[in-house]
């Protein structure tokens, strides 16, 4: 039963994104996005076990990425599409959402063949990028900030997250994997003050904590991979 666990997972991930679009694809666009986070604590998990058991099948990779897809690439770009689709007239500018799926696709394909991502992401993870978009509708409506909700409801903003996290993924920057070399402080050092300082901005600002502890990961993950680079040297 052990080995098929990690699998089990991973279609956790899968039926969470799946759901996550129904819901979105019904108007639902605050529990469609929440889906997005519940597939990503799946996405960590089934990682974290099949490391924690020693197991790995070109069955679990391939598996992993197209439940990715859909979690992370696909349900976005619906969540996407619809805020676009509902603060701007246009009838075409709501396609450019099309681009998160797209690069997310060819993102997650250049993952499964390329030997030198497993320990480092070469552009954006589309777990970050789907998280980001998940906070969007709840933070629109929470309105507790209102010049935050107002200008995530202008197209400009929507069209200027789609095309820079959509070019993000497709990049060939290197971003810091949360891939834990076993549990030890001094091996996963930047690791864990990042998830820890990320954890303390969400008890803080709740659902604005996850969309600044992604914004963080964005501008930073970079250049803490690099640190982290430098101190492995």
């Amino acid at each position: 039963m052990k080995k098929h666990l990690p699998n089990f997972l991973t279609l956790l991930n899968l039926a969470s994104g799946s759901i996550g679009t129904i819901l979105a694809l019904k108007g639902d666009l605050i529990y469609g996005a929440l889906f997005i986070r519940v597939g990503a604590c799946f996405d960590f998990l089934d990682g974290l076990v099949a490391r924690a058991l020693g197991l790995s099948s070109p069955l679990g990779k391939q598996l992993d990425s197209l439940a990715d897809l859909i979690t992370f690439g696909f349900l976005p770009t619906v969540i996407m599409y619809s805020l676009l689709e509902l603060n701007t007239p246009s009838t075409e500018l709501p396609y450019i959402a099309l681009l998160i799926t797209l690069c997310a696709a060819l993102r997650l394909a250049k993952f499964n063949i390329d030997a030198g991502q497993k320990h480092v992401f070469l552009g954006l993870s589309t777990t970050a990028l789907g998280i980001l978009i998940s906070t969007l509708p709840p933070i629109i409506a929470n309105n507790h900030y209102p010049t935050i909700s107002y200008l995530l409801t202008q197209p400009y903003t929507l069209v200027a997250l789609s095309v820079f996290g959509s070019v993000l993924l497709i990049t060939r920057i290197p971003f810091m994997a949360f891939k834990f070399n076993g549990y030890k402080w001094e091996a996963n050092r930047i690791k864990y003050i990042f998830l820890l300082v990320g954890i303390c901005f969400v008890i803080i600002w709740r659902v604005e904590g996850i969309a600044l502890s992604m914004l963080m990961y964005i501008i930073l993950g970079s250049l803490l991979q690099k640190y982290a680079d430098t101190k492995r040297d």
